[in-house]
């Protein structure tokens, strides 16, 4: 079974449907708002050419009506663009919100169709969840932009046209012009983009570590070196950062460029019937009111034309962190109770029905990397209420052969087979999850909550708690403290010791009564006391336990010792 993903090609225009759809009542309505904003001016400039036609004629009364209707016009449109703002707002919150749901959704699904690749770092994780979801919705909203723009030029084209059909013609050179622009800045667009989003990544992942290594760097005297780092990774993010904007910022410059030429053409065009006399005021009048309009359309063209592009750079990072690499799973249909009356209690996790465990059996397992490391033609069998223990020296492959079983070596090549009671484990991402395995890995993470909550993650059953922390031989540690299950760790569980951290973890693990717990050199932050009162207790528990160890513990206590040698097992 192959954990590896593959790229798609994602379509920029369909996934900007796909946002649009997700809410499509205040989608519409603020479309709607915004199209009138930009369209008022058509009717508005109409009036105030009749209105000079009338006072050309001394038709006094006709000058009052058609001001007043121009008047209410300009009202109109103000009240447009004021509602517009706060029906858009949400619109953009909504749509927002709705890709990251669907990104986050992906991280943290274990199999299944939503599971995707993890991504690589803090720092990649905030450019795709900020920096990425906002290029694709600016893009969107950059497409109302242009729908209103284009619906104002054509009926404006269509008034010019009766007065003037050569100057109406002229309209759209303008627009040629950018978008022949931005065809051949295609390829330039996209590469600073991307050269951009990694640098920004590069410098986010690089502060989040020394935020989380701040002790280690102080005692070490590493600031200075650490500084340096950080400055030369801002120095070129700097670079690509001004790269990328002055590039977008040009193909600004020349579609407003483009726009004040087409206007100019216009002005050259009508010059010579102004001279004659056939062009009279109120036909200037409404050549006036349009020209300021004229020149939006080939601005927010361009605009959007680098906004697509740089979409496309958005959508290809994002792909590869949902399943497959699937657009269904970017822009897939989910309930976001994001308004505050819609406050909802926090829902049950979606587990998979218990299979009580008989036997688990591996055959011919294998997760090779791009490198060429991992582990190959591993099989085993596990029977229930067994403890197995795998040990092999440093790098020779446990974790990863862990990882692989369970179906969360995403970035390896995984193949073989893995039977739960002689039946086929297929995905096994979603099966080896609670109540049927849990896994504690070589670094678990805690979160700044209570014990408790740190243990539950959610919902579990009355005592359920309790128990857990007693099987993992961390009670008596959590009694002593003042608030007891309810004591506040701290980011990252720092209140606790290395021990006592690992032990909370492992109560996590335990607290649904898997069927299967995998640990992942547990061992490493517990004495030998602790940890033999921990084997006894899953041992009394009926737990079948696969546990990495390099402890005679271990061993002594361990119904069979799997040893793993440069990713193969070895005999006996």
């Amino acid at each position: 079974m192959s954990s590896t993903v593959t790229i798609r090609p994602v379509g920029v225009w369909r996934v900007a449907w796909r946002v649009s759809r997700h809410r499509p009542g205040p989608f519409w309505l603020g479309f709607v708002l915004f199209l009138l904003f930009f369209t008022f001016p058509v009717l508005n400039g109409w009036l105030l050419g009749r209105a000079f036609h009338a006072l050309e004629a001394g038709q006094q009364t006709h000058v009052y009506w058609f001001a007043l209707g121009a008047l209410g016009c300009e009202t109109a449109r103000m009240a447009s663009i004021h509602w517009g703002a706060l029906v858009w707002t949400r619109v953009i919150v909504h749509m927002q919100t709705f890709l990251r749901a669907n990104l986050l959704a992906a991280q943290l699904a274990s199999g299944g169709p939503e599971a995707g690749r993890p991504v690589g770092s803090a720092g990649e994780a905030i450019t795709h969840f900020r920096d990425d979801v906002e290029d694709v919705t600016m893009f969107v909203d950059g497409l109302v932009d242009v729908s209103a723009g284009t619906v104002f030029t054509v009926l404006a084209a269509f008034v010019l046209g009766s007065i003037d059909a050569g100057a109406a013609a002229i309209l759209i050179v303008p627009l040629a012009g950018v978008a022949l622009a931005t065809r051949a800045l295609d390829t330039r667009i996209k590469r600073y983009r991307a050269a951009d989003r990694a640098a920004a990544t590069a410098v986010s992942g690089f502060l989040g570590d020394v935020m989380a290594a701040t002790t280690t760097i102080k005692v070490n005297g590493a600031a200075p070196a650490a500084l340096h780092r950080l400055r030369t990774l801002v120095d070129a993010r700097r670079h690509t950062a001004v790269r990328d904007r002055v590039l977008e910022e040009g193909v600004q410059a020349f579609a407003q460029g483009s726009a004040d030429v087409g206007l100019g053409f216009v002005l050259l065009v009508t010059a010579g019937a102004m001279a004659s006399g056939s062009f009279d005021v109120g036909k200037l009048a409404v050549f006036t009111a349009y020209l300021g309009w004229l020149s939006f359309l080939p601005r927010m063209v361009g605009r959007v034309l680098a906004r697509r592009k740089q979409a496309g750079v958005a959508l290809d990072r994002m792909a590869a962190t949902v399943a497959d690499g699937a657009l269904a799973n970017l822009v897939r249909p989910r309930d976001l109770p994001i308004e505050h009356h819609e406050a909802r209690p926090r829902p049950a996790a979606a587990r998979p029905m218990r299979e009580p465990l008989e036997l688990l059996h591996v055959r011919d397992l294998q997760a090779r990397f791009a490198t060429g490391g991992g582990v190959s033609e591993v099989s085993f069998t596990i029977p229930r209420g067994s403890f197995t223990v795998l040990t092999g020296p440093i790098g020779c492959g446990k974790t990863t052969l862990l990882r692989a079983l369970l179906g969360l070596a995403h970035e390896a090549t995984a193949t073989g087979e893995v039977r739960w009671n002689g039946r086929p484990v297929l995905d096994r991402g979603a099966f080896f999850v609670p109540p049927n395995a849990a896994y504690l890995p070589q670094v678990p993470q805690l979160i700044s909550d209570s014990v408790a909550e740190n243990v539950a993650l959610g919902d579990v059953p009355d005592g359920a708690v309790r128990r857990a922390l007693e099987l993992a031989a961390v009670s008596a540690d959590i009694d002593e403290m003042p608030d007891g299950d309810d004591t506040l760790i701290g980011p990252r569980g720092l209140r606790l010791s290395g021990g006592q951290r690992q032990r909370v973890a492992t109560a996590r693990a335990l607290v649904h009564g898997p069927e299967l717990v995998v640990l992942d050199d547990l061992s490493s932050a517990l004495d030998v006391e602790t940890e033999l009162a921990l084997w006894s207790n899953l041992a009394a528990a009926g737990i079948t336990v696969l546990a990495v160890s390099h402890r005679q513990v271990a061993f002594d206590r361990a119904d069979q010792v799997l040893r793993l040698d440069s990713g193969r097992l070895l005999p006996g």
